[in-house]
């Protein structure tokens, strides 16, 4: 390979797109490119990356808690306050969601983790479980120091609106900044971000579906009733750091999704909406996550990993480099591009549809 080329080009502006690229150049010894959107402290939220999702498949869930465990042990050796320990609360309203989350719980509590029912009067009917010792990026604080960690292992960070991107249906890509061209031997669409902004939609596979969404921050009178909320038949992740303002990631019709949000932030007390901007997200149509090639195209796709992307990125990193132990390989085999029942094996817990507003 020349000395001015990349064994791999990762595209995405999320902390999952940082963490691999840094760990395919760190733990893999691998020449490593990314390009996405430069942080900055006067964004919104885009991603709450927190190391618990609510997943039906056993195997799913042991994989995110060994490589959760390797992420936050990573990003605490960086400094202070960059990851906490929080306990999330998960909301189930509708019969589908209280069977998955009820499922959910049995799994949960046989890996160890402690899960306990919560009462709360401001949910009428459902299932609320609160989920002990689990962890939670700190945004604003993340980004500089995972920043500075790309830089000391020479990951070259550029800002993608400055930089020529041209993906060849074999995979590769030219890369032109600054008016210098390089080569990179393999494209990697990091999250859904990346693959909503750079491949075609006839390049994706046939289970993945694109999902209106919205980032919103909120100044809210009283906390909430956890540090992180996921209302999962409203479409509605909420997080606070601090006692004042409120993150939330919204799914599902725009229309609706200001009436959803007050129904899940609101204690009794108004709400002001400080900010708003547009966050589409992909999803699938068997719930299971997609990592493997696009269709007709070679770039290595991985999309639909929902709130814990960024804590899967060691294991990925590894089945990328091509070091991933048989479980791990395995698992991900499973989660590829569809080709007949290959997915049936993976398929898991998938919010309704129609995202509804509780009367």
């Amino acid at each position: 390979m020349a000395d001015d080329s990349y064994d791999y080009l990762v595209l995405g502006s999320t902390p999952l797109a940082g963490l691999l690229a840094g760990l395919l150049a760190v733990e893999h010894k691998r020449r490593v490119c990314l390009v996405g959107d430069p942080f900055s402290p006067f964004r919104l939220q885009r991603s709450i990356d927190v190391s618990i999702a609510p997943v039906t498949r056993p195997e799913t869930l042991l994989l995110l808690k060994r490589a959760a465990a390797e992420t936050s042990k990573l990003v605490a050796s960086w400094g202070k306050g960059l990851i906490s320990r929080v306990d999330p609360l998960l909301v189930a309203e509708t019969p589908e969601s209280i069977a998955a989350l009820g499922h959910f719980r049995h799994l949960a509590i046989g890996l160890g983790y402690a899960v306990e029912p919560v009462a709360d009067r401001a949910v009428a009917e459902g299932l609320l479980l609160r989920v002990r010792d689990v962890q939670l990026f700190g945004h604003g604080r993340l980004e500089p120091a995972l920043e500075g960690w790309l830089s000391k292992h020479e990951v070259r960070h550029l800002d993608r609106a400055d930089t020529e991107l041209t993906l060849r249906k074999d995979g590769t890509a030219r890369i032109v900044h600054s008016g210098r061209s390089v080569e990179a031997a393999q494209v990697i669409l990091a999250g859904d971000d990346a693959v909503l902004e750079h491949l075609p939609e006839e390049a994706r596979d046939r289970s993945l579906e694109a999902v209106p969404g919205a980032a919103m921050l909120l100044d809210a009178a009283k906390p909430l009733p956890a540090p992180y909320v996921s209302f999962l038949d409203r479409g509605v992740v909420l997080v606070q750091d601090g006692k004042v303002s409120v993150s939330a990631l919204l799914i599902g019709d725009p229309a609706t999704a200001r009436a959803r949000l007050g129904s899940a932030a609101s204690r009794g007390d108004a709400l002001r909406l400080a900010g708003e901007t547009v966050v589409n997200n992909l999803r699938t149509s068997d719930g299971a996550p997609l990592v493997g090639p696009a269709r007709g195209h070679k770039a290595m796709v991985i999309a639909a990993l929902g709130p814990a992307a960024a804590f899967f990125a060691p294991a990925l990193a590894r089945y990328i480099a091509g070091t991933a132990p048989a479980d791990e390989a395995e698992w991900f085999a499973a989660r590829g591009p569809a080709r007949g029942n290959q997915r049936l094996l993976a398929a898991d817990y998938l919010p309704a549809d129609d995202l509804a507003v509780p009367a």
